[in-house]
């Protein structure tokens, strides 16, 4: 068999239902091409640092929750298909600049999200975390719904 094209798939997860559709995904991708799979979960908490000593604990809980939603991914993925290669990644910060970091630090050939639903106003101002990526990547980005 000749070099493998996709070898590195990124997927992020959040926990929502759109990241839940964006691991199915990613699980049948890596399976159809035998490619080691990276979930990742980005903590926006840095809210502890704007609030103060007292915040230092719902920072903790909040960093708990991210471990807890990436932890409940890699184990879904086990239980699909225990032969499949999974690295679970947490970082903290802003959604699309980590998931944009660690796709390039990764030299991931292929990164799956789950479609984010921003109102038309809003998403016209902000845009949503995965047009963001796609725009920012070279790499192929595929888009659940």
């Amino acid at each position: 068999m000749g070099t493998c094209l996709i070898r590195k798939v990124l997927v992020a997860v959040d926990g929502s239902e759109n990241s839940e559709r964006a691991l199915d995904f990613a699980v049948d991708f890596v399976e159809r091409y035998c490619a080691e799979l990276t979930v990742l979960n980005v903590s926006e908490s840095v809210v502890a640092a704007y609030l103060g000593d007292d915040m230092i604990v719902v920072a903790r809980d909040l960093h708990r929750l991210h471990e807890a939603i990436l932890d409940k991914a890699v184990a879904y993925v086990g239980a699909r298909n225990s032969d499949l290669r999974v690295w679970p990644v947490l970082r903290e910060g802003d959604p699309a600049i980590e998931i944009v970091a660690v796709a390039k630090e990764g030299a991931f050939d292929v990164v799956v999200l789950g479609h984010q639903g921003v109102g038309k106003v809003k998403g016209i101002f902000l845009g949503s975390i995965s047009a963001k990526v796609a725009r920012l990547l070279s790499c192929t980005v595929v888009i659940v719904k």
